[in-house]
């Protein structure tokens, strides 16, 4: 591979993982905002996206040191799930075995879901956070597995 295509390999990988690094960390925006008001604007924004696809129900909401986290338990564990799956990046799983992981995951969170809904449990943040955490775990681990791959290596050519 020639220098100039490595160069860009890398500084595609290291702004994924930078990307990466702030998608895990983001429902911890308000806790940031709480002691550097500088990032309030940035939280401003992030709402936008956490309106999209979370309930944000402050009785299903995590708090750190009395601030509420910026998403619900579930996809706090999603979040964070990505993540340390990403970082970590274990086990490595076939794509078969990722897809029975997933699904295996959903299966738990809609059961988890149902039975709440039908009055069967109340709302248990940590059953909420770590059915958010099994469903995205592996496709963490994935993620983590693609941006630390090594380029392949380009054909030698003939002259």
């Amino acid at each position: 591979m020639t220098a100039p295509r490595r160069g860009r390999w890398w500084s595609a990988r290291a702004a994924a993982a930078v990307g990466l690094a702030c998608f895990t960390l983001s429902p911890l925006l308000p806790l940031l905002t709480r002691y550097w008001p500088a990032c309030a604007p940035l939280e401003r924004a992030a709402t936008l996206w956490f309106d999209l696809h979370c309930e944000r129900d402050p009785a299903r909401t995590l708090s750190i040191a009395a601030v509420p986290l910026a998403v619900c338990a579930r996809c706090t564990g999603i979040y964070f799930g990505v993540g340390l799956a990403a970082l970590v990046r274990w086990p490595t799983l076939s794509p078969r075995a990722l897809r029975l992981w997933v699904g295996i995951g959903a299966a738990l969170m809609l059961l988890d879901v149902e039975l709440e809904e039908r009055g069967l449990h109340g709302s248990w943040p940590a059953l909420r956070l770590l059915t958010g955490v099994l469903l995205a775990y592996p496709l963490g681990a994935g993620l983590g597995a693609w941006l630390a791959r090594a380029p392949a290596a380009e054909p030698a050519q003939s002259p």
